[in-house]
């Protein structure tokens, strides 16, 4: 079903063009990165639910990054696996892959054309973590992006992008929020849709450290299943972006956004984002952020997510790091009636060290809990992660 064999295709040129460019300059553009992950992960929910069965895991990720860059043009390919196995838990093991192969070319001065195609994993539900096992999905989208930069009188700068998607993924046992009574459970629930977006943003200064911006943005999606119905959705914001205090950067933005659907009411909603980042001497950093947003899930499910986020960041030197963060989001579907609200937020804590030129060790603990109307998706974690990552 996934168009591999142009992605086959793709990487082949892209090696054979970096063999001939090697061998006529050793100083060639064309770079290469293998590299190693291996994560051993005790999980006492692998299954997000409430069922008290806890699992390890071994999951080794090998990835091969090539690349290739001239005076007009970029040629990039990210290769890799995600092979997951847990003990005595067969039935958690899964095999996912990356084939993500992106380029970029100067037409004009300003305007460049962005191609890629992503054959990865992506997350199905908003509301359980992105990287857990049983939220994972094999998808796969091909895009194609015009973007237009100018720089005007008075360092203003504008930017306009216009994007034509096609995403298609395996099919999958799908939640569907209707407008009636309930939800609809599809058990072959096929994600496959077409999107078009268009981004505007005019940034412009004031004083040396700080930017005022206005960003408008539009987007259109229609599914192969009828259930899910076509939609639109806009928003336009008004934001200010300063470092104007000393190691202090901060972007705040509000709006409007409305998201229209073809067969039920449309959602209007307040939308805004913003982010403080807070760098102290010794080597603390502190960030915090909080936006109200739409959001979608892979079955095309649209949400109106609140959320905050805080994080605390301590480097030892160059070769040993700690951070802690935590978070707290909210989502809400008021298009639909009788959909019920899900809280959910976590924390997790994490220390990495280099080790040597080309290895990095960590390990990480994450605690996360849902809570809300639907008892289903309630359910408390606690994972606990041993990275090793090499990459030359």
């Amino acid at each position: 079903m996934m168009p591999r064999n142009l992605t086959i295709i793709a990487v082949g040129a892209l090696l054979t063009w970096a063999s001939v460019a090697t061998a006529e300059d050793q100083e060639s553009p064309f770079t290469i990165h293998p590299s190693m992950l291996i994560t051993m992960v005790g999980d006492d929910e692998p299954y997000l639910e409430e069922r008290n069965d806890g699992a390890f895991g071994i999951w080794l990720a090998p990835n091969l990054e090539l690349g290739y860059r001239a005076d007009f043009f970029e040629l990039q390919a990210d290769l890799g696996a995600d092979l997951r196995r847990y003990v005595d838990e067969s039935d958690l093991s899964e095999e996912f892959y990356r084939a993500i192969l992106n380029g970029e070319i100067g037409i004009l001065p300003g305007l460049t054309l962005r191609v890629s195609n992503a054959y990865s994993p992506q997350a199905e539900r908003v509301a359980s973590p992105a990287d857990a096992t049983r939220n994972l999905q094999q998808t796969n989208q091909a895009d194609a992006e015009f973007r237009y930069w100018k720089e005007l009188p008075g360092r203003r700068e504008l930017l306009m992008t216009f994007r034509g998607s096609y995403f298609i993924g395996e099919d999958f046992n799908a939640l569907l929020f209707t407008d009636g009574p309930g939800v609809i459970s599809h058990l072959d629930f096929e994600p496959d849709h077409w999107e078009g977006a268009t981004k505007l943003e005019l940034q412009t200064p004031f004083g040396e450290r700080n930017s005022l911006y206005a960003r408008s943005e539009f987007e259109y999606r229609t599914y192969s299943e009828f259930q899910v119905p076509d939609r639109g959705e806009f928003t336009i914001l008004a934001g200010m972006r300063t470092r104007h205090f000393r190691n202090v950067e901060i972007d705040v933005a509000v709006g409007y956004g409305m998201v229209a659907f073809e067969s039920s009411d449309d959602l209007h909603r307040f939308v805004g984002e913003g982010s403080l980042r807070w760098r102290l001497p010794e080597g603390w950093t502190w960030r915090v952020s909080a936006a109200n947003r739409f959001v979608s899930d892979l079955a095309g499910n649209v949400f109106v997510e609140t959320t905050g986020r805080m994080g605390i960041e301590k480097h030892f030197g160059e070769l040993i790091s700690a951070s802690v963060a935590a978070f707290v989001s909210h989502l809400e579907n008021e298009a639909w009636n009788n959909v019920p609200k899900n809280l959910f937020g976590g924390a997790e804590f994490r220390i990495q060290s280099r080790v040597g030129r080309h290895t990095m060790v960590a390990v990480t603990y994450r605690y996360w809990e849902n809570a809300g109307d639907f008892p289903m998706d309630d359910f408390s974690q606690n994972r606990v992660a041993l990275e090793i990552f090499y990459r030359r």
